[in-house]
């Protein structure tokens, strides 16, 4: 990875365009959608940037000394882009040279605005078309309420923060409240169904955190064929614990900060007693199995009285066929269909 993805507060920031065409345009339209203070240096202004006040027109004619003060700068004159990008380097302010990356500090992704959620796609510069075919399919994808969803979440932080502690308990309310009959009530606007929903959910939490083992099978090193819930239960999982011949691209599917454990670094009963103990403290544990899944484990855990599931691993397709899979996703709709 050569640029690494952020998301830069612009909130009271300047940001400086060079250029008053289409490219400048462009730029400006998506930079208005942010609370940036936005200022263009150009001889001429497009028609519809004339008519737009928070496009303050600084100047005609660039000089360095202009870019003093900004956060950001983008240069959409190709006359001008090198000395532009010069100048901003040697003030250490980032800046995007339209159409040449080699002279940019920064690139702008492909973005799909469902404010305050957003989603970039970027291919760093090599394959834009690409780019905007993803970013056509993830915006087909998520429902144009998916915002208003996060702002009501906003309103319930404080709450959920004062009334369930953090960890898996605080996670599952929010996987129900995103994933559950929840959001599928709030984005129907249904609004007497959201409102008890909450109010369930919360009565739900503060129940005793009920542990559970996923056994998931891996017997293949290609990530892709795990199936969709075992990259679920990955995602969901407290902790992990895994077979030594478990490949790294297999846990990279985790959540960064479920807690790892290989089995050959277990001890006092092995693998068994740590999926016990760590499901009676009300977690949910994945067991990662190279193979089929550990039938004394299985048997051991469920003799407890614990919830087990067992997540199957999909064969690798025979003399090089592939199958064709529609990818499902939780807003409903194949998001890629692979051959």
């Amino acid at each position: 990875m050569r640029y690494f993805p952020v998301f830069m507060d612009l909130r009271g920031k300047t940001v400086v365009v060079i250029g008053g065409g289409e490219e400048a345009l462009r730029k400006i339209r998506l930079l208005l959608k942010t609370e940036a203070t936005i200022r263009v240096i150009a001889s001429d202004l497009h028609p519809e940037l004339e008519a737009e006040p928070r496009a303050g027109w600084l100047a005609k004619a660039y000089a360095p000394h202009l870019l003093e003060g900004a956060s950001l700068v983008y240069s959409a004159d190709q006359e001008l882009n090198a000395r532009v990008a010069a100048d901003a380097k040697s003030r250490n302010i980032p800046v995007n040279a339209v159409d040449e990356p080699d002279i940019s500090t920064f690139i702008v992704p492909s973005i799909v605005d469902r404010d305050p959620v957003v989603v970039a796609i970027g291919t760093e510069g090599t394959a834009p078309i690409l780019g905007q075919g993803i970013r056509a399919r993830v915006d087909a994808m998520l429902p144009h309420s998916l915002g208003g969803l996060a702002r009501a979440a906003e309103a319930l932080r404080d709450r959920v923060a004062a009334t369930l502690p953090a960890g898996n308990r605080r996670r599952g309310f929010w996987q129900r409240f995103f994933f559950g009959d929840i959001r599928e009530a709030f984005i129907s606007g249904d609004s007497c169904g959201y409102h008890a929903g909450v109010e369930n959910l919360f009565v739900d939490a503060s129940m005793p955190a009920q542990g559970r083992v996923a056994f998931v099978s891996v017997t293949s090193d290609d990530p892709e064929l795990l199936t969709l819930k075992a990259q679920r239960k990955l995602q969901e999982a407290d902790v992990i614990i895994y077979d030594s011949a478990i490949p790294a691209t297999i846990l990279e599917l985790a959540r960064r900060d479920a807690v790892r454990k290989p089995v050959s670094c277990l001890r006092y009963g092995g693998s068994s007693n740590e999926l016990l103990s760590e499901a009676r403290a009300g977690r949910l544990v994945v067991r990662l199995s190279a193979g089929e899944s550990a039938l004394e484990e299985t048997v051991a855990v469920a003799a407890e009285g614990i919830a087990i599931e067992a997540i199957p691993a999909v064969s690798a397709p025979r003399n090089g066929s592939a199958s064709t899979l529609d990818v499902q996703t939780d807003f409903g709709g194949p998001l890629w269909r692979a051959a």
